[in-house]
């Protein structure tokens, strides 16, 4: 089990150097809501930035206002946006706590949750859903929810939820050197950072490519079948497609909406 933190902006200036000592991971809020730089956590680039220097493993959190599926999309979009360039070794979370929300009928608050959840993992990434054990027994107790990783809040001192859960935040009152005042305590059930990387999540073996997963761009020359490029699917001119997914080591590496295609045939046009 190991122990970690989350935190966000009401943590202002972190001094992670002395943080790290204490901590196995971190937990990070990347933002709140709809897709929109306004609602971006004003610390989330920092606090990644710092993690990354110094090698804290870390995954992130946005906080859900969603209160229907056009809502959720763009929290999709804004999560997107914002992990794209990422090495993320543990889950992106969707913070299920809002009034607005709880008081949302049961069903349409499901079909909101597992619709951020599937989109996620469509865009492969291992995504958990952060809610009380209140809220997991009331307003979020539903079998649709059952592929879906949990991170439970219980503050207390043994997680009593019946679920399956891999996160466990135990308390709102930890003390660490570097953060001043209080901060939300966590316990990983799951070696995330294993389970990630053998499954080939999060796109930890991305970033070496000229383009990003979530990206814009246009393809001019073959779209494959398969990532090997042996079969070609049809050949396009100036046609935009978005990368969904990129596989190491592959002739053609970027998986778009309906094939597969090579770096020699993407580009992105400059504004003018």
């Amino acid at each position: 089990m190991k122990r970690g933190i989350d935190v966000s902006s009401y943590q202002g200036m972190i001094d992670w150097t002395k943080v790290k000592p204490f901590i196995d991971f971190a937990i990070i809020r990347c933002g709140f809501g709809n897709n929109v730089k306004s609602q971006d956590d004003v610390y989330y680039e920092r606090n990644a930035l710092m993690c990354k220097k110094l090698n804290i493993p870390f995954g992130v959190y946005l906080f859900s206002y969603a209160t229907n599926l056009d809502e959720a999309r763009s929290e999709v979009e804004h999560t997107l946006r914002l992990i794209k360039d990422k090495k993320l070794e543990y889950p992106i979370f969707l913070d299920v706590e809002a009034r607005r929300q709880m008081a949302l009928p049961k069903e349409d608050l499901i079909e909101i949750v597992k619709y951020y959840c599937e989109e996620m993992e469509k865009n492969g990434y291992y995504v958990s859903v952060y809610a009380s054990l209140d809220r997991f027994k009331s307003n979020l107790d539903s079998s649709e929810l059952d592929p879906f990783d949990k991170w439970v809040a219980e503050w207390n001192d043994r997680l009593t939820y019946s679920g399956s859960a891999g996160m466990w935040q135990n308390t709102s009152y930890d003390e660490i050197p570097g953060i001043k005042g209080r901060v939300d305590g966590d316990q990983a059930l799951y070696d995330y950072p294993k389970i990630i990387r053998d499954a080939k999540l999060n796109h930890l073996d991305d970033y070496d490519y000229k383009y990003k997963v979530g990206e814009k761009v246009f393809i001019s020359g073959s779209i494959y079948e398969d990532s090997g490029a042996t079969k070609v699917l049809r050949n396009v001119c100036d046609e935009e497609a978005v990368i969904e997914r990129i596989l190491k080591d592959e002739s053609a590496p970027y998986k778009i909406s309906d094939g597969y295609v090579k770096e020699t045939s993407i580009f992105v046009k400059k504004e003018v």
